[in-house]
């Protein structure tokens, strides 16, 4: 047996993805490569699994912040000016390490469908945070329906303001953006200033609540980062509208259609089936939306409750590391007993959306 330590001091800046924030009141670490993740051995009989024993998160900070991590929390302790506090993790049931903490007020709210906890720096509007709950947790219920439990024990959804402005990642590049992180979401403070019942928030909280699956229980691999991170977290959209009934299904299928036309007068959608660092912004969110409409047309074709199995399939063997699209084919043509493969290279490799798709949500 083995003690691996590693130490990380945060600075008052960002990353450039938003996803690593430090500043005087807050901080987050909300990357799914930012901390350790441990590697089998390689070897013809190597010894050892996946995973280690057990994982201990400490995290110091200023007493007045209130810290989520993933595991078990730990007692409190004093260290000169920092709260030390502990999470014990158990990397069979827990998510990979992450940290949100900030100088909060959190409000909770009971919804019909569960617990949602905001953490806001100044009071939360009560109307417009009980509105935003409802929404949100339905769509949360929804989302494991289809994708299948979250994590081993339900907890709450969590909606926490960010300490700094974050970049969008589709539409303006100035406007609001937001992080995910697993059952959560950091929003941009603009978005709490302008309203978090609007209809656009609600759907920005919905699409990063999607990568909760394919993000933090299941990474894409480089090559599938735009249609298995990007185009599943849009394609949540579509599965919380199913919720809604066949209306809002094909309601929001069709406004993805027109957002798709949209950014691709902007910029051409490239290949889904390749890594996007050399995609300009502008293509990466053409690229994106066309990830997701790929996921409905092969819903259409496999019918719903077989991508959902297929899907469930993917996260179950590929739990704890990462995954592309050959799984999700293989998965999808074992549940539905269909060959995939024109289809797969029509929609990953052709610039476009088939026409026969466009006139069936025209």
């Amino acid at each position: 047996m083995r003690k691996v330590v590693t130490e990380w001091d945060l600075v008052p800046e960002s990353s450039a993805r938003g996803t690593i924030v430090a500043s005087r009141d807050g901080f987050f670490v909300a990357d799914e490569t930012a901390l350790p993740v441990w590697q089998t051995p390689i070897g013809v009989f190597p010894r050892g699994g996946r995973d280690p024993a057990k994982e201990l998160l400490t995290v110091f900070s200023p007493p007045d912040f209130r810290v989520l991590a993933p595991g078990k929390a730990l007692k409190r302790a004093m260290d000169g000016n920092y709260v030390v506090q502990r999470f014990l993790i158990n990397p069979d049931i827990d998510f990979i390490p992450y940290v949100v903490a900030g100088r909060y007020q959190e409000k909770v709210i009971q919804s019909r469908r569960g617990e949602v906890q905001f953490w806001t720096v100044r009071p939360l509007d009560g109307p417009a945070a009980q509105t935003a709950a409802e929404r949100l947790s339905y769509t949360m219920t929804t989302l494991r329906e289809f994708y299948g439990p979250s994590s081993k024990e339900k907890g709450a959804i969590r909606i926490a303001e960010a300490p700094v402005e974050l970049p969008a990642e589709f539409g303006v590049s100035l406007d609001p953006g937001a992080v995910s992180f697993p059952e959560g979401v950091l929003l941009d403070p603009r978005i709490f200033q302008q309203g978090i019942a609007k209809e656009e928030v609600l759907q920005l909280a919905e699409y990063e609540l999607a990568r909760t699956w394919f993000g933090w229980r299941v990474r894409p691999r480089p090559e599938a980062q735009i249609l298995m991170g990007r185009g599943v977290g849009v394609f949540g959209l579509v599965i919380a509208a199913e919720g809604r009934g066949q209306g809002a299904r094909r309601g929001m299928i069709v406004s993805l259609v027109d957002r798709y036309d949209q950014a691709r007068a902007a910029a051409p959608d490239k290949r889904l089936m390749e890594p996007p660092e050399g995609y300009s912004r502008a293509e990466r969110i053409s690229t994106g939306y066309r990830g997701a409409l790929f996921l409905v047309a092969l819903e259409d074709l496999c019918g719903h409750d077989n991508l959902r199995a297929a899907l469930r399939d993917v996260i179950r063997a590929r739990e704890g590391s990462d995954t592309g699209y050959e799984e999700l084919r293989a998965a999808a043509e074992i549940e539905s007993g269909k060959d995939l493969g024109e289809m797969f290279r029509k929609w990953l490799v052709e610039p476009g959306i088939p026409e026969d798709f466009r006139a069936r949500y025209q």
